[in-house]
């Protein structure tokens, strides 16, 4: 078993690698940590009293939890599962992004500079129907939008099966074809926020934010701006009344087709022979609401990242400035608890000899050139170049906050791409 005081170890040499400029050899980690720590990372700790490495070891932790934007350590109970739309995000995105930006970019949607999703459930406790015109109320807790997020995008998201075609032919039969168009069933989806809730069985006072036209012959999932409704909320959380669907045929009438098809709820249409009690179904069918946010931190990397021509001849000599192999795994710092992917990453690590002369693949500057010549002639005057990061990429990870919300988040130049001697 890996002690409290191991763990922490690795932890610090992730947070620290970047400050120590020489002498770190051995300081690559692999996943079972059988790499020996520099002793340079944490010199006197073992000279330490108990009260003082937990003290040094706190404070550490703080530190690191600090740069991922987190006051504690999240502690989230039982079993967490993702809402399949931001696994499918998270997967995407780390399969093709290229680093040199923290802005999501998703296909089909405008999210700005957005670099945070959150998704959130319906308060199934809040839910309230009008089965006889087919109006669907949800009420959404989004008290962990952060004031200083800046909301550039959010949707609700409603998953409807296919009204299967016995149904719609007896439905048809009913004079219902109007309804046909193109050879498609239409229904229409309004979406509006409420503004101000009155007695049951009255109408409430509410704005249409969004309205779309639906084919009922599809299973799919639609998308309805919630923007307008989830700036107001973060505004004033005290006007958080939640959202009323409304689902009507052509002609503005509540639809023959009805609005079973629309997975709002466990139960399935009037027969609760037919309620969902798989709750793994439930959760990835339920509403979702999902915002799109900018928490204010740069956008851009700092180092730009430029194209070199390398040479096919070049030789990469061990002992000169290169990237070497730093493998994070949360599981065994104890953290896989609430980071819920990546399981680990290669954060990379740059050591090694600024030798002169200065080979070219070795992508020095100007200056370190004229600093490596000084030091040549003169040893005493000047320090060496140093083998630092001089591109680094962004790290998505997806995990639950102090809230247990599941978020999805860009953070900045986490993984080494490529190192020289500056």
């Amino acid at each position: 078993m890996v002690s409290p005081f191991r763990v922490w170890q690795v932890v610090l040499s992730v947070c620290c690698y970047a400050l120590v400029t020489r002498g770190v050899e051995n300081l690559a980690v692999d996943p079972g940590f059988r790499t020996p720590l520099s002793p340079l990372v944490l010199p006197s700790a073992a000279d330490l009293s108990v009260h003082e490495r937990n003290d040094m070891l706190n404070a550490f932790e703080s530190t690191l939890l600090n740069m991922f934007g987190f006051s504690e350590r999240p502690k989230p109970q039982g079993k967490k599962r993702v809402p399949e739309y931001i696994m499918d995000i998270y997967r995407r995105h780390s399969n093709g992004h290229d680093g040199t930006t923290m802005d999501f970019n998703i296909e089909g949607k405008t999210t700005g500079t957005a670099n945070t999703i959150k998704s959130f459930h319906h308060i199934e406790e809040h839910f309230d129907i009008d089965e006889a015109i087919h109006r669907h109320r949800l009420v959404f807790n989004l008290s962990s939008i952060e004031n200083e997020e800046i909301l550039t995008a959010a949707e609700l998201r409603l998953f409807r099966h296919a009204i299967p075609d016995h149904k719609i032919r007896k439905r048809h039969a009913l004079n219902e074809s109007e309804n046909i168009t193109d050879g498609k069933v239409i229904q229409r989806i309004n979406l509006y926020q409420i503004l101000k809730p009155v007695a049951r069985n009255r109408d409430v006072i509410k704005r249409l934010i969004d309205s779309i036209v639906i084919d009922v012959r599809n299973t799919t999932w639609e998308s309805l701006d919630v923007a307008p409704a989830v700036k107001s909320w973060t505004n004033d959380a005290n006007s958080n009344y939640g959202v009323e669907i409304e689902i009507i045929d052509r002609r503005g009438s509540p639809s023959r087709h009805g609005d079973d098809h629309l997975r709002t709820r466990r139960r399935i249409g009037d027969d609760t022979s037919l309620e969902i009690h798989d709750e793994d179904q439930w959760f990835q069918q339920r509403p979702l609401l999902v915002t799109y946010t900018d928490d204010g931190r740069t956008k851009r990397s700092s180092k730009k990242r430029t194209k070199r021509q390398k040479s096919k001849k070049k030789r990469r000599l061990k002992e000169n400035c290169s990237k070497h192999s730093l493998y994070v795994d949360f599981a065994i710092v104890g953290w896989d608890s609430w980071i819920l992917a990546p399981e680990g990453y290669q954060a990379y690590y740059c050591q090694g000899e600024c030798p002169y002369p200065m080979p070219e693949h070795l992508n020095s500057t100007n200056h370190a050139i004229v600093q490596t010549i000084v030091h040549s002639a003169d040893p005493s005057s000047v320090p060496k170049a140093c083998c630092v990061p001089t591109e680094l990429d962004t790290l998505n990870m997806l995990y639950l906050n102090e809230k247990e919300q599941i978020i999805l988040k860009n953070y900045k130049d986490m993984i080494v791409t490529s190192c020289g001697c500056r």
